[in-house]
C-alpha cells in the first residue's frame, strides 16, 4: 500500500520538508547573530547555517521531490536523510530561535520518515526485479 502511494507521498512530504526548512531558514535569517561565541565568528556560524539549510534543506528536497518518482531511490533516501540532519543541526542551542525550533523539528521528522519510505520503495522495486528470495 505504501509503495503504491509512494509518488504522491514523495511530492506531499517532500514539499513539507522544503517548506518547513524554508520557514526555518527565514526565521534564522531574520534573527540576530548568536551571542556568546568566543572562538568562532557568530556571523560566520549564522551564514554557514543559512547556506547549509538552503542547499540541503530546501533545494535538494525540492529537486528530489519533483524528479521521476521511481528513479534514483537510494539517492533520494540519502537526500532526505541529509535534509533531516541539516535541520537537526539548525536545532543547536546556539542558533535556534523560538518558532524555528518547531519548524526544524517537523522538517526533521518528515525528512527522516520520507527517507525510510524511500528505502522501503527501493526494497520493493528490488524484490519485483528478482522475486526469488533466499529467505
Amino acid at each position: 500500500m505504501t509503495t503504491q502511494l509512494y509518488s504522491l507521498l514523495l511530492r506531499i512530504v517532500g514539499l513539507m520538508v522544503a517548506a518547513f526548512s524554508g520557514i526555518s531558514l527565514g526565521l534564522i535569517w531574520a534573527s540576530p547573530s548568536p551571542e556568546g561565541l568566543r572562538n568562532i565568528d557568530p556571523l560566520a556560524v549564522k551564514n554557514t547555517t543559512l547556506a547549509i539549510l538552503l542547499v540541503l534543506g530546501v533545494a535538494a528536497p525540492l529537486i528530489a521531490a519533483f524528479s521521476p518518482a521511481r528513479k534514483w531511490l537510494p539517492l533520494k533516501a540519502a537526500v532526505f536523510a541529509v535534509a533531516g540532519f541539516a535541520n537537526a543541526a539548525a536545532l543547536s542551542p546556539v542558533i535556534v530561535v523560538p518558532f524555528q525550533g518547531t519548524t526544524s523539528a517537523v522538517a526533521v521528522v518528515c525528512a527522516l520518515a520520507l527517507a525510510v519510505l524511500t528505502i522501503v520503495a527501493f526494497m520493493d522495486s528490488v524484490q519485483k526485479k528478482s522475486p526469488q528470495s533466499k529467505f
